[in-house]
């Protein structure tokens, strides 16, 4: 992902957008920088844009709340 979509989708999103939220919406957020194999990474860019037209970083959130729920 280049800068000009990192931008773009930082204007396009929050934390509140999302489905499945059970944190409060005006929660503060944290940067967090992940290295990806480049398989993975086309692939959830593509299921993300084409697939289910919402961010790949929407898409990361919900799974970590799944992965976190599951183990609660």
């Amino acid at each position: 992902m280049d800068s000009d979509d990192l931008n773009q989708n930082r204007d396009l999103e929050s934390l509140s957008d999302l489905s499945g939220n059970d944190e409060p919406d005006d929660e503060p957020t944290k940067r967090y920088t992940l290295d990806l194999p480049q398989s993975l990474h086309k692939w959830l860019k593509k299921q993300a844009v084409i697939e289910e037209e919402r961010s790949m970083k929407e898409i990361t959130i919900e799974a970590l709340r799944e992965y976190k729920q599951s183990r609660e």
